[in-house]
């Protein structure tokens, strides 16, 4: 192999085809990708009968996610495919049964700490649809705590039907997060703009992303009388999503802004959420609009730039709720954002089941409805 790549070299297929893809894998080995990004749609419908055996045979570090939409050339892709041959080695890790109740997350996380450079970007992808999203960040916070910089974001379908979703040299992976650690600098924002509309309330049942009871009353009960007097539409005669989308819950903070958590769905008088609620926890139910979107989606650009004003590429998680909510005016998201990015400068990401990042050096999260920004430099941390 030779090593003509010093920069990330990006290919895009807009037609999402297996053969496609492996294609440009292969392009960009050729071209000397010491480690290769992939991020893929879900109506592609790969599966690991087509990919298992080619992503096995790959002579260098995979690693990436299948999601609802991607993003590249300043577009949402509803499918397609984009692989990023990055210049550096990749150090992919993975903690396993990410739904699991009995599992040992901390376990898990300190046996990969010491193949982990501190200072060192660490691409944090997980499974959207597991249960114990939030636990496996916790533990492996407490494990590296504030000494790398992390982000990412949930990978999996729209369908909420749970399969393999992982780019991996095992193969796709289901039910794991994979932690992957890379030499190259970057800067971070965070931003959603949503506001506290309705609460205070406290979580007085949850388990796992499932809200039971809020201020011991079912937690489908309270949401319904905020959100039918607030639109004066009627969960009965509307799909819940529809009008779930414009009233996220927000899990109060000590030190940092609102944490956004998404209904997805109900099940009976329970709310099952992306991402864990703890209970005995404080939440509100929030709301905004396009225009605080839209101005959010600035200001987190501005924060990564100020962290890296000199990317080689942003990469970014934006909440694919955040696509529905907005519809025709998605676009102006994306160019606010690459509008903050140096002219020329590439930007792709995923439409993803909830968003990772450290918040304030003060804890890993997973968001929703969220935006997180990753602009990396060309050059490496050491």
């Amino acid at each position: 192999m030779n090593n003509k790549c010093t920069s990330p070299m990006i290919l895009v297929d807009h037609r999402g085809t297996t053969d496609q893809l492996f294609h440009n894998i292969n392009t960009a080995i050729i071209a000397g990708a010491k480690s290769l990004f992939v991020l893929a749609c879900d109506a592609n419908g790969l599966t690991p009968a087509q990919a298992d055996a080619r992503l096995r045979s790959l002579p260098v570090p995979v690693f990436g996610g299948i999601f609802p939409e991607i993003i590249a050339e300043g577009h949402t892709l509803k499918r397609g495919s984009i692989v990023c041959g990055l210049p550096v080695n990749a150090n992919v890790q993975h903690i396993d049964r990410l739904s699991d109740p009995d599992a040992d997350y901390f376990a898990q996380a300190e046996s990969l700490s010491g193949s982990i450079t501190p200072g060192e970007t660490l691409i944090t992808l997980v499974d959207g649809l597991s249960k114990r999203i939030s636990a496996v960040l916790e533990s492996l916070y407490e494990v590296l705590g504030s000494s790398c910089p992390y982000l990412g974001g949930g990978a999996g379908s729209l369908s909420f039907e749970q399969k393999p979703c992982l780019f991996s040299n095992q193969g796709l992976l289901v039910d794991c997060a994979q932690i992957t650690a890379i030499n190259l600098p970057v800067g971070i924002g965070i931003d959603h703009g949503w506001h506290k509309f309705a609460g205070p309330f406290v979580v007085t049942g949850a388990y796992n992303n499932t809200i039971t009871t809020l201020d011991y009353r079912p937690a489908f009960e309270i949401y319904r009388e905020v959100v039918e007097a607030d639109s004066g539409k009627r969960f009965s005669e509307h799909e819940f999503f529809d009008l779930a989308k414009a009233y996220p819950f927000g899990l109060d903070r000590l030190k940092a802004d609102v944490v956004v958590r998404d209904p997805l769905f109900r099940n009976d008088n329970t709310l099952v959420c992306v991402g864990e609620v703890p209970a005995n926890h404080i939440i509100y139910i929030l709301k905004g609009d396009a225009d605080t979107l839209l101005e959010a989606s600035q200001r987190c650009a501005q924060t990564a730039m100020q962290h890296l004003p000199d990317p080689c590429m942003g990469l970014l998680f934006d909440c694919i709720s955040r696509t529905l909510f907005l519809q025709e005016r998605f676009e102006e998201e994306l160019g606010n954002i690459q509008s903050c990015l140096p002219q020329g400068t590439p930007l792709i990401g995923a439409m993803s089941l909830g968003e990772i990042a450290d918040a304030d050096n003060s804890c890993l999260e997973l968001f929703n409805k969220t935006i997180v920004l990753g602009t990396l430099g060309s050059g490496t941390t050491a």
